[in-house]
């Protein structure tokens, strides 16, 4: 028994003995990622953050946005008008494509062909690209533009954050100011479309209205002059329907001609797509790459190796003393 308690040990002390040996790898992990770090081009992040606006009440009777609704003459038709739906915009493939047409001021190319000859990869991805199969180049370069794009959206503050990142700084602020000037003019456009669309069917409505009205109209006045001694039961209960009829029939000619001066009106007012929280500017400091992210990295996976080839040894001395005493 006193010969087995001589071989126990503590995890602490067995670490404590080799601590030049935790000391030299972790020095050499620090190295190492200060290296891959120094590898890596440095990239800039450029934000825009914007806020859906709805401002199509501003024009309806001088009502304000709450009473306009409380009147119902919002049409909550959100298309477009979605945080949500900004996001999903600017990250799709289409719309990268557009953006890779963009020219570059001080490169005197556009943006596909300035990420295809300025954009600079670390060494190692340059030595893996000659044991992998060779990617089509151009969805290469839209495929590094989307992931340059990011959008983050928040439904509860109708607002979206639209950035680029880019190894130029002055272009990762070209770019995300004009992701928003191209976001900007695809609503307007589509609010035009759309509001054309509700004016032409306002009109139609308005013109069946109309003539629901003329008719009811005629027939009432007829039944008025055919009749002028109403003494009947029968007779004046007639024409009291054909009374309601027509006012009915006036009622919704008037809505409709409402109808029709707000889709009119809609049509003619610059429409109003989103507020500009927080404008472009070119960043001063780099986003990435992350040198105390790479440093704690390598700091954890050398030590943890360390830790388990001195314990593992120590485990396995163990071992075989306890194999000799048999």
């Amino acid at each position: 028994m006193t010969q087995h308690q001589g071989h126990t040990w503590s995890a602490g002390a067995e670490c404590a003995r080799h601590w030049k040996v935790f000391a030299a790898v972790g020095g050499v992990a620090i190295l190492l990622a200060m290296l891959v770090s120094a590898s890596i081009p440095k990239e800039y992040s450029a934000q825009v953050k914007i806020s859906d606006e709805r401002k199509e009440s501003d024009i309806l009777l001088g009502l304000n946005n709450y009473a306009a609704w409380a009147r119902g003459a919002i049409n909550d038709r959100k298309g477009l008008r979605m945080p949500e739906v900004y996001a999903m915009t600017v990250t799709t493939k289409e719309f990268a494509e557009q953006i890779s047409k963009v020219r570059m001021e001080g490169y005197h190319t556009d943006y596909y062909h300035y990420i295809l000859n300025h954009h600079k990869t670390p060494w190692w991805e340059k030595w893996l690209g000659y044991f992998k199969e060779q990617e089509n180049e151009h969805d290469r370069v839209i495929g590094i533009i989307q992931e340059n794009i990011r959008s983050e959206a928040s439904s509860i503050y109708n607002t979206t954050l639209l950035q680029v990142t880019d190894q130029d700084p002055v272009v990762a602020a070209m770019i995300v100011d004009t992701i928003r000037c191209r976001l900007e003019n695809r609503l307007k456009d589509y609010y035009y479309t759309r509001a054309l669309r509700d004016l032409l069917q306002a009109k139609e409505k308005t013109e069946m209205a109309e003539l629901r009205y003329k008719k009811a109209q005629q027939t009432y006045n007829q039944f008025s002059d055919s009749h002028q001694d109403l003494t009947t039961p029968a007779a004046m209960s007639h024409e009291d329907h054909l009374l309601a009829e027509y006012d009915a029939a006036f009622e919704a000619y008037n809505q409709a001609c409402e109808q029709l001066r707000r889709a009119q009106a809609l049509l003619e007012k610059q429409p109003s797509t989103f507020a500009v929280l927080k404008n472009a500017t070119v960043p001063m400091e780099e986003s990435r790459p992350a040198t105390i992210g790479y440093v704690m990295s390598f700091l954890f996976m050398g030590l943890t190796f360390t830790l388990w080839i001195v314990l593992g040894k120590r485990k396995y001395q163990e071992y075989k003393s306890r194999e000799s005493w048999r």
